[in-house]
């Protein structure tokens, strides 16, 4: 074998280490973090300008405007983001995520973490958080669903107190769900839903975030409504 060969055995060998190709989708692993929010306002590689607000990442060869999902793979939680910017500029890191796209993961919390970058393709898919269980048309078992308890977005029991901001009402559980869906994509954080009992069905109010005090709930519906939510405050 000659060294050419040597060379190009050990080079394909590398990039299989880190690659793991299944037909068209590619995926890299390794280490993320996010940017700081004193980048916030500048431009980056591409000339955008960055926004910690909006779902977007650096990274060192991705073509800008590459739709990808990143991974946690300590929590399994994934965000569906757009590369505009080159880095990271840490040699040990193999992409920067904006500080909107790490909470959507919990990268926050962790500071930096094991990730795992795959190409999207499919354009219906949106920029935000991705919701693999989410399925408009599955059959829901609304029997879990208790009058008097609230739930986040997927079905778990949250112990709640305080305010919040109601979005909407619904009797079907599907409807709730897929509204529930669409704010998160939006951006928002903190969904849940609240089950009443009315006349011997039940009524699921989406709501969003939690306040301490009625006041501070009202104080904060203008900030909501720039986000184009539309409701009222409603207690937990």
């Amino acid at each position: 074998m000659n060294l050419f060969k040597v060379f190009a055995f050990i080079f394909f060998f590398s990039i299989g280490s880190i690659f793991a190709q299944k037909g068209s989708t590619i995926e890299l692993k390794g280490r993320a973090s996010y940017y700081s929010d004193d980048f916030h306002g500048k431009r980056t590689a591409s000339g955008e300008k960055f926004d910690v607000n909006k779902y977007s990442a650096a990274h060192r060869t991705l073509p800008f405007g590459t739709i990808v999902k990143v991974t946690n793979l300590i929590n399994n939680k994934s965000v569906i983001l757009k590369i505009n910017d080159r880095g990271p500029h840490v040699k040990t890191r193999i992409i920067d995520l904006s500080k909107c796209a790490a909470r959507a993961i919990d990268l926050i919390k962790y500071g930096a973490a094991r990730v795992s970058i795959q190409v999207v393709t499919d354009p219906r898919i949106a920029l935000g958080p991705y919701l693999p269980s989410y399925h408009p048309n599955e059959v829901l078992n609304t029997a879990l669903y208790l009058p008097g308890n609230t739930y986040n977005f997927w079905g778990f029991t949250k112990k709640m107190d305080g305010y919040g901001f109601q979005i909407g009402a619904f009797t079907d559980l599907i409807s709730a769900r897929e509204t529930s869906h669409k704010l998160i994509v939006k951006g928002v954080k903190d969904v849940y839903i609240q089950v009443a009992g009315v006349n011997e069905g039940k009524l699921y109010r989406v709501l969003v975030h939690q306040y301490p005090s009625r006041q501070l709930a009202e104080n904060e519906i203008a900030c909501l409504e720039e986000l184009g939510l539309n409701g009222f405050v409603r207690s937990y």
